[in-house]
């Protein structure tokens, strides 16, 4: 778990992996939800969301908003946010 005031790219892989379902998930589905997350939550350019962003290698279209509905990228990126939004605290100081 983070330790940090949000999480690294890595750790968001580690706890994915670890998810039940995980076997059934290809390498873009895990990309894709890392990518939202972070967009959705990072703190700011000096935060790990936001170098977790900047290193995904899923890349949106242009008019792409998130996840598709019921898929299963968006099942993974709901899992990093009940396992890693509650936690988030940005401004503050470790």
């Amino acid at each position: 778990m983070a330790t940090n005031l949000d999480p690294t790219r890595d750790e968001m892989r580690e706890y994915l992996n670890s998810t039940p379902f995980i076997h059934e998930c290809d390498e873009f589905d895990i990309e894709e939800s890392i990518y939202w997350f972070a967009s959705d939550y990072h703190g700011g350019q000096w935060s790990n969301l936001y170098a977790a962003l900047c290193a995904s290698d899923y890349s949106p279209g242009p008019i792409t908003t998130g996840c598709e509905p019921d898929s299963v990228a968006s099942y993974l990126y709901d899992e990093l946010v009940q396992h890693f939004a509650p936690s988030l605290r940005f401004g503050e100081t470790a």
